[in-house]
């Protein structure tokens, strides 16, 4: 079976258009449309419905079924520029706003550790070590979207890993609680985490394609959200004032790592399900 990249070669040689012209008339360089023909990369389906059109084939004459799944596993699952742009820039504003944080938590260790006993400490270094997952996650999905690698299986790196490591985060809570505090704190911090991991993992990385796993992202991610909202709520009336600007902005900030995660896997799945429409 020939391949996307050659059948567009033939379809362009045959209709009289060099690589320049054709990439003139879809807006992108000349480059992009030679990594199609070397078979590198694919066009999103919206261009290359756009490119059907200019050549005068049909879609099934240049993508196989197969080969359509494959615009969806190999491309960046945001391709809408604006989108993308407003992804790359919260992203650089995680990474930027967690490594503050870890360094103003080195930077006053010293001073805590001579006032807090080894539990505390022990809280401290896990908080860390969740935040430096984090941050490794995160600039590496940064550098993907930047370079336009954000594929589904990058992108369901960087989701697993921070519910991962919220699960760190909350279990060494759970250590501290009381029994009676410790069945609520599993649910509210520990089985949503693992929930959003594992369904991330198979949905991005694996690439199940069940209604489940959305699904259980979808409730892993809105259960985050209301554990934020209750637990801040909890020490603010437990400490009897308001909650610091930095408190807020780091609930806000959370909130919105979680609404991204719900509209990415949203658009993955709009995309499977319109390629499988599309196959069918």
């Amino acid at each position: 079976m020939v391949e996307f990249g050659e059948q567009l070669r033939r379809a362009r040689v045959k209709k009289g258009m060099t690589q320049q012209s054709l990439a003139e008339q879809l807006y992108v360089t000349r480059q992009t449309v030679s990594r199609w023909e070397c078979g590198e990369r694919y066009p999103d389906l919206l261009t290359t419905k756009k490119i059907t059109q200019i050549l005068d084939v049909s879609l099934d004459d240049l993508l196989s079924g197969k080969e359509m799944m494959k615009v969806v596993e190999r491309n960046p699952v945001i391709e809408h520029k604006l989108a993308n742009n407003i992804m790359i820039a919260l992203y650089a504003f995680i990474v930027f706003s967690f490594a503050i944080t870890v360094m103003d938590i080195i930077i006053r260790f010293p001073l805590q550790s001579l006032s807090v006993d080894y539990s505390d400490i022990q809280v401290i270094v896990i908080n860390v070590l969740g935040l430096l997952i984090q941050i490794a996650f995160f600039t590496f999905g940064l550098v993907s979207a930047i370079r336009g690698r954000l594929n589904p299986k990058r992108m369901g790196a960087v989701i697993t890993a921070y519910f991962a490591s919220m699960c760190m985060i909350g279990s060494d809570n759970i250590s501290k609680g009381a029994t009676w505090q410790l069945v609520w704190l599993a649910v509210i911090l520990i089985i949503p985490s693992v929930l959003g991991a594992i369904s991330a993992f198979m949905f991005f990385i694996y690439g199940k394609k069940e209604k489940a796993y959305p699904i259980l992202i979808f409730i892993a991610a809105i259960l985050g959200i209301i554990r934020l909202v209750v637990t801040n709520c909890h020490m603010m009336i437990a400490a009897g004032n308001y909650v610091s600007m930095n408190t807020t902005l780091n609930i806000l900030l959370r909130i919105s790592i979680y609404g991204l995660i719900m509209y990415q896997t949203r658009v993955l799945c709009n995309k499977r399900r319109g390629t499988t429409e599309i196959c069918e």
